[in-house]
């Protein structure tokens, strides 16, 4: 497995993985408290003609930079026009939510769109359901500083387990040792909560809508009427929220087959 780091600008760095001939690129937007390692089973996508750059977002990972939505879409952006291949928008949970956002302001800069386990701005919402990130004791544990407690029992929600063996479990677990809770000690700009700016409108953008069967009722709730809306293509997986990682095969040949219905 061989990524490339590129600088696209002072502390924005993003990783790309070639492939041999290739026809267009998927840029992937990590959910909230993971980073871009969390994408490196789409690899294999590279046998087909199928870049994959990834970076951290602000707050997450690596990225030296303090949490900000509104900036990571303004990175979003730069990332994109960096791109000489054209682009195929791909987020994860919170990552889902910011490239629908992203769409609606430059669906012309984009061949297509993939959400996974996201949240749609303008649809229902019940944060305080079992199944949905526990924030308020997520936000008490982060100011008490207690960050070891947080990770823990945030392996442990449904959302980051359901789906995944042990094995897969125990590499989300490193992962989230790089997240620094630095987002749960803004009280604005809450990443599960804040609305978008503006009234999301119906795109004429293809869509693929992933839909795991172990997700939050609520997710799988927002893709159906997604898909409702917009007439988005299916992907449906018996895994949970991160079934890209957990079952990468099965994930992997659905967007290949997506991908070859599109016009690039």
């Amino acid at each position: 497995m061989n990524w490339e780091t590129h600088e696209v600008s002072a502390d924005l760095i993003i990783r790309h993985a070639y492939s041999a001939k290739p026809v267009v690129v998927m840029l992937c937007l990590h959910g909230w408290t993971l980073d871009s390692r969390s994408f490196e089973r789409q690899f294999d996508l590279t046998e087909y003609g199928i870049d994959i750059v990834t970076f951290d977002r602000r707050g997450c990972g690596q990225s030296p930079l303090a949490p900000s939505i509104d900036m990571d879409l303004v990175d979003l952006h730069q990332i994109v026009l960096s791109l000489e291949l054209p682009v195929i928008l791909y987020g994860v949970s919170q990552g889902a939510r910011l490239a629908l956002r992203y769409a609606q302001l430059h669906a012309n800069h984009l061949k297509g769109l993939i959400f996974q386990g996201g949240l749609v701005d303008d649809y229902p919402f019940d944060g305080d359901r079992e199944d949905e990130p526990p924030i308020s004791a997520m936000r008490k544990l982060a100011i008490s500083n207690r960050l070891d407690v947080l990770r823990s029992d945030w392996a442990k929600h449904r959302l980051m387990s359901a789906g995944l063996s042990h094995e897969d479990l125990n590499i989300v677990r490193k992962h989230l040792d790089a997240y620094q809770a630095r987002d749960l000690l803004l009280q604005s700009d809450s990443v599960i909560t804040a609305r978008a700016p503006q009234k999301r409108e119906k795109m004429r953008l293809p869509m693929l809508v992933a839909v795991a069967k172990q997700d939050s009722l609520q997710r799988r709730g927002h893709a159906q009427m997604l898909i409702e809306e917009h007439g988005a293509s299916i992907l449906q997986c018996d895994g949970g929220h991160l079934f890209n990682f957990s079952h990468s095969q099965v994930f992997n040949a659905g967007v290949r087959d997506w991908v070859s219905t599109l016009v690039l």
